[in-house]
């Protein structure tokens, strides 16, 4: 967090021109200039869906026409956006504390209510809590508990995130990669680095999680397409996985349960791993091919049997690793990382994806060097399929206009 104030970057909510002028006057005094306004929530859903948005803090309204401030903040916990919050209002002192609440129950960080009219006074509580250390989700280097395992699976503990990826050359919306989490009941969230590969180490969690992956996230697209809407669906499962010779069959009578086109069902398997029983994994993902579901290799550049697997199995699509996209556009050793890797995909006539692209410099390279698909940060974070929908939305505005 800055601790110069003129490089706080704020998104001030409210459908009253006259307070949000007022407003940018306090944060002004304050050496806070750098100032987005929105009118309503629709509004500030366009601001914080932008590429490359960010803010630091948001002050918002709550008696708004359209989408109220209830109604906005719930879209902000769905969308996962990590700035604080803190809300300002003429209502009483009841109304504002059960709106902190919700905030707070919406996974958001709140900083706090501040009755209107606000002044600097008012504000500067709020700044000093805003350079607060937050509290963290558990840390990635924290293994999650194996003997809770179980209970994450019998209480419905884990949960998925959907990350969008939209196509390079017309910024249209691509589909989303489904994103596990496990929201521990006494230690808090869990990344996926802290549970997902311990629980892949055995056999039986293993297929736990994967028959838990492929169920939520074709239900997802399921009620997509009930919508009248298509989505893409990236899942990633473990190479253990594909020991079970009716895999094939079981993807498909979930996607035709759902009534989704295999060829919505992206099957992503990381490079790092290795399978038990090379043959038989050939056997499943010739079957899952042939039964129309796409194949990604993940985390390409990173292992040791990148090429020999690009060989050996009918993949449909190449991701790029994050290590090498972040910053490709200033570092040669990661542009000719991420330049061999594209070169190879269209040489094999696969669709190629940018992870973790954060810059809008590595995003102009990789148009650039003919990427097809990106996901990252600047794009969007990993959000509830609530949120997702409201992303989708206002993505395809913004792609109108």
């Amino acid at each position: 967090m800055p601790d110069d104030n003129s490089l706080l970057r704020v998104l001030v909510i409210d459908d009253q021109l006259h307070v949000r002028t007022w407003v940018r006057h306090v944060l002004g005094s304050l050496s806070i200039t750098n100032v987005t306004e929105a009118e309503d929530g629709r509004e500030a859903l366009a601001a914080v869906t932008h590429p490359g948005a960010w803010f630091d803090l948001i002050l918002c309204d709550l008696r708004m026409p359209e989408r109220d401030g209830i109604e906005t903040i719930r879209s902000f916990g769905a969308l996962g956006l990590e700035s604080a919050v803190a809300i300002m209002s003429v209502e009483d002192e009841r109304v504002l504390e059960t709106a902190g609440m919700l905030a707070e129950v919406q996974g958001l960080r709140m900083l706090g209510t501040i009755p209107k009219p606000v002044t600097v006074e008012k504000l500067e509580p709020i700044l000093k809590r805003l350079r607060e250390v937050p509290n963290k989700n558990v840390d990635d280097a924290f293994m999650a508990p194996d003997q809770d395992f179980q209970q994450a699976f019998k209480h419905g503990e884990l949960f998925f995130l959907y990350q969008p990826k939209i196509w390079m050359r017309t910024g249209k919306f691509a589909g989303v990669e489904a994103l596990v989490r496990w929201k521990h009941p006494e230690l808090g969230l869990f990344q996926p680095a802290s549970f997902v590969p311990a629980m892949e180490e055995h056999d039986r969690y293993n297929a736990a999680l994967a028959d838990f992956s492929l169920r939520e996230a074709i239900a997802c697209a399921g009620r997509w397409h009930d919508a009248g809407q298509e989505l893409g669906v990236a899942i990633n499962l473990s190479v253990r996985t594909f020991d079970r010779i009716d895999l094939p069959e079981r993807i498909e009578s979930l996607a035709r349960d759902a009534h989704v086109p295999p060829e919505r069902i992206t099957l992503e398997v990381s490079e790092t791993q290795v399978a038990r029983d090379a043959i038989k994994m050939v056997d499943v993902a010739t079957r899952l091919r042939l039964k129309g579901f796409r194949l990604s290799i993940d985390d390409f550049g990173t292992g040791q049997s990148g090429l020999s697997q690009l060989q050996r199995l009918p993949f449909s699509e190449l991701k790029i690793d994050r290590r090498f996209v972040d910053g490709c556009s200033t570092s040669s050793t990661k542009r000719s990382v991420v330049e061999a890797s594209l070169t190879l995909a269209r040489n094999l006539k696969m669709t190629s994806v940018a992870k973790g692209v954060q810059q809008r410099p590595d995003w102009d390279l990789l148009d650039e060097l003919g990427c097809d698909m990106i996901q990252g940060f600047m794009i969007a974070r990993p959000m509830t399929e609530e949120g997702l929908e409201a992303w989708a939305a206002q993505w395809a505005l913004g792609q109108r206009s």
